[in-house]
């Protein structure tokens, strides 16, 4: 089955695109690192070194789109390292993301909201480890407290982060940067566990995205921290956040303008000190709800405005493009969280992206391991609709069959359905039992046998755990940033 979605012509790829070159040119961008102001002001771009504002003449920002794209062409690669969106990925089948650097998580059994701590994290890692639609382990927690439940320092809270999970799964995704410092042990954890440095070059982890602050401002300390990442050749994405109706105007070919702009504008600018540091973008856009005063990432609008962004970036310029796929408005498990999710994840499938961010609620505030395994079976469900219809092997002997079977015949007992039936899509916590009473059948809710599920794999004795040697190595490193941090 062949299934396409496209949501703008040619033309208007060109349109967006022309009007984000116009924005950058008239009004600019408010850039807060002065090494890239300077760096902008040699190439061209008119610059006023007090205000930090910076106006990118059209042809600069068209020679770094090309020169972006001549990186990639001579065999660079653009590692989109972020784990609330969703990237374009090899093969057609789900890679789910385990991420999103939240504070608090959903304690099921007490039905509460709690700090993220390291029993918390080190269950969803092992949980996740065991599934197999999961290809994307990073940080669903950011550690307040460590395994004895001793606070640790804000200084060192990524890094120990890090150092748990990678201690614990073979699907290293991605980690928060704070602070510039981070990045170089960080890059050893990453280092060690993926066997040495050529090794994580070709698959890097535990580095991420950072955003801009919209409309058209890029501060000093994300600049500072995107021009240390570039100057390693390490991921580089910069991801606006544009709210329409509060940081972009009240329309999506507005907010995406706006999103668009801020991606091309940091680009040139970390190009303008970097030249060969392939650049990548993304949006996670919102709409400001005018009933509530409450911005909304589940609005149709949302998904629809980084899509169109997307479509420029693959069809115009080259380049994948991560859409922001992972934020809800719901704030707890229920009917709405599983109505925005599967129409969220739906239109990602439909724009090419197999990668789903999982177990987010709350406008991603919150992670809930049994929302992620629910998550991961709406994205079964919606890849199982879009299988081969007709298998050429499904012909042969089909007339036979009905004819042999005949008129108000069963195939229940049949061969050929002992052969095929499993074929067919098979839900894991979806309930598909028959009904007995309404209290008996609300105890196999969702949600309920997604739990049920996670207790059953955590009371598994094994769980995968990094060698002992490369562990005390990790340990070196968190005690090395301890003194440094």
């Amino acid at each position: 089955m062949t299934l396409t979605f496209t949501l703008l012509s040619r033309e208007e790829i060109q349109k967006l695109h022309d009007a984000s070159i116009e924005l950058l040119a008239r009004t600019g961008m408010k850039i807060g690192s002065e090494k890239m102001c300077a760096s902008l002001h040699k190439r061209g771009a008119k610059v006023d070194l007090n205000a930090h504002t910076v106006l990118f003449p059209e042809k600069l920002v068209e020679r770094t789109i090309e020169n972006n794209s001549r990186l990639l062409k001579a065999g660079k690669k653009l590692h989109l390292l972020n784990g609330v969106t969703s990237e374009i990925i090899e093969g057609k089948s789900i890679g789910a993301k385990v991420s999103g650097g939240c504070e608090k998580y959903l304690d099921w059994e007490t039905q509460s909201i709690q700090n993220a701590r390291a029993s918390e994290l080190l269950r969803s890692i092992r949980v996740c480890e065991t599934i197999p639609e999961v290809r994307f382990i990073g940080n669903p927690l950011v550690l307040k407290s460590d395994v004895e439940g001793k606070e640790i320092e804000e200084r060192l809270r990524r890094v120990k982060t890090a150092a748990l999970i990678a201690k614990n799964t073979t699907k290293l995704g991605s980690m928060e940067i704070w602070d510039e410092r981070e990045i170089d042990f960080l890059v050893e954890i990453g280092c060690i566990a993926r066997g040495g440095r050529t090794e994580f070059n070709e698959k890097p982890c535990l580095l991420t995205a950072k955003e801009t602050i919209s409309p058209l401002f890029l501060d000093e300390h994300s600049g500072n921290i995107l021009l240390e990442l570039a100057k390693r050749e390490l991921p580089c994405t910069i991801i606006p956040m544009p709210i329409t109706g509060l940081s972009a105007p009240v329309s999506k070919l507005g907010n995406a303008v706006v999103g668009n702009a801020e991606i091309l504008g940091v680009m040139t600018a970390i190009q303008s000190v970097y030249p060969q540091s392939p650049v990548g973008g993304g949006t996670i856009s919102g709409i400001m709800d005018m009933q509530t005063g409450v911005v909304s990432f589940s609005a149709p609008e949302a998904i629809l405005q980084d899509i169109a962004i997307a479509e420029v970036h693959e069809n115009l310029y080259g380049f994948n493009y991560l859409i922001g796929s992972g934020y809800f408005d719901a704030k707890y498990p229920n009917h709405q969280v599983f109505a925005e999710k599967t129409m969220k994840y739906l239109f990602t499938y439909l724009s090419g992206r197999y990668s789903y961010p999982v177990g987010l609620i709350n406008s991603g505030s919150v992670f809930s391991l049994e929302q992620a395994l629910v998550d991961i079976e709406i994205c079964r469900y919606i890849h199982a609709h879009f299988g081969d219809f007709i298998n050429p092997a499904d012909l042969e002997g089909l007339c036979e069959l009905i004819h042999r079977v005949g008129i108000r015949g069963q195939y229940v007992t049949e061969d050929h359905t002992l052969k095929h039936f499993k074929k067919n899509w098979f839900p894991l916590i979806f309930d598909r039992s028959s009904f007995v009473s309404f209290d008996e059948n609300k105890r196999k809710d969702i949600y309920n046998n997604a739990n049920e599920r996670i207790t059953s794999i955590t009371q598994a004795e094994d769980f995968w755990e990094i060698e002992s040697d490369r562990a005390r190595e990790i340990d070196r490193v968190v005690k090395s940033a301890e003194k440094v941090l």
